[in-house]
């Protein structure tokens, strides 16, 4: 027997469009929540020198060195981050991987294991994580580097793919520029490996430039100045160390000076032996690698058009990276571009906190089903805030 109501023709209709409403309401509440136990929308850094990750609403996560130690005997890896990086050279069966060259994966099975093991750590799911994964590339990345961070990502067990460039990212961490503004700003991002230089005007990156050089290259120079002067061979760790302590950009004017010890390897006897370096031999040695970083920001204005050339240098350029830091950057910045040079991130998280907002914005709908590795979206634009 079927029951059957009849309403009033008076007013006490049922609300059909709200009830459709309300049911629509709840099932995107579901999918959401559905989505959010798959895997939580995650930002990835991917640096030469380090990998930071931000996971939506838990903030910066991790902080890692970006490298890997493998056996020589077996190939299995062995750890990743810091603690690889305190095995390199202490055991002869350990080598050390850096999967990130450049900005880029040059090896695309450890960079998958690197993305893989991350991902799964901070999400709390040893094989399920499956989050909408946003990782900053150089506005310089080739086509092959493209398609090996696509399948490193995907391996890794993202479910949706978004490429955003590094001067675009850093911008929308520091709150610089949005596309609702026509504000103009001028982003460096000096890395290890990759000076990142982009010009974003009305809410789209209008011309950038990116070099091979950064924090790594000066390292390079410490050693070579170490072996050339003082027949002491110097690991990289040592010159970072002696760089961060005493480093500065010549000329050094007023700087006070200052002096580290460092330890290496004698080249004659190959015994341990300790030198002493001053601020002045590492602005020395630092000389060369600044002024190719200070070419590069150059070359990232040229391409700008005469009107936006206009407004630089009311605007300024904002550095950001860990090469950013280094005291007397900024002043010769200044000389020879003409543009004040300010720091606006201190710690280097900028470009990860802005690829953190990019989902929330861009709202990006969910992959199909039937879709499990849809193409990647390279963001060229600001999203809508």
């Amino acid at each position: 027997m079927t029951l059957r109501f009849a309403y009033p023709a008076v007013g006490i209709a049922p609300k059909r469009k709200g009830i459709n409403k309300t049911l629509a309401t709840f099932g995107a509440i579901g999918r959401d929540a559905m989505w959010d136990f798959a895997g939580r929308d995650t930002a990835i850094d991917l640096g030469s020198d380090t990998v930071r990750m931000h996971v939506r609403d838990h903030g910066v996560v991790c902080r890692e060195p970006s490298v890997l130690a493998r056996s020589r005997e077996t190939g299995h890896i062995l750890a990743l981050g810091l603690p690889a990086r305190e095995m390199a050279g202490r055991n002869p069966d350990v080598t050390l991987v850096r999967p990130i060259r450049e900005g880029a994966p040059t090896e695309t099975d450890e960079a998958e294991y690197l993305m893989r093991h991350l991902v799964r750590r901070h999400h709390r799911r040893h094989y399920t994580a499956r989050p909408r994964l946003v990782v900053t590339v150089p506005s310089g990345m080739t086509s092959v580097h493209y398609r090996a961070l696509q399948f490193s990502a995907y391996q890794a067990g993202a479910r949706r793919l978004t490429l955003v460039p590094t001067p675009i990212a850093a911008a929308i961490g520091m709150g610089m520029t949005s596309s609702t503004r026509p504000e103009i700003a001028v982003i460096a991002c000096i890395g290890a490996d990759v000076t990142d230089v982009g010009v974003i005007a009305f809410g789209g990156l209008v011309t950038s430039h990116t070099a091979h050089t950064g924090g790594s290259s000066l390292d390079k120079a410490i050693v070579t100045l170490v072996r050339r002067e003082h027949n002491v061979a110097l690991s990289r760790s040592s010159a970072e160390a002696a760089k961060l302590a005493v480093g500065a950009v010549p000329p050094l004017g007023r700087r006070p000076m200052k002096q580290t010890v460092v330890t290496g390897r004698d080249i004659a006897t190959g015994m341990p032996r300790e030198i002493v370096l001053t601020t002045q031999d590492v602005a020395r040695a630092i000389s060369g690698p600044v002024a190719e970083i200070v070419e590069a920001i150059g070359a990232g204005l040229i391409g700008c058009s005469p009107e936006i050339s206009g407004d630089l240098l009311s605007v300024g350029i904002t550095l950001t990276g860990g090469c950013a830091q280094l005291p007397g950057l900024d002043r010769l910045i200044r000389d020879r571009t003409g543009l004040e040079a300010r720091l606006g991130d201190d710690n280097g998280d900028a470009a990860v906190l802005g690829a953190g907002e990019v989902l929330r914005s861009a709202r990006t709908q969910e992959p199909s089903a039937r879709k499990s590795s849809p193409r990647p979206q390279v963001l060229t634009t600001l999203p809508e805030y």
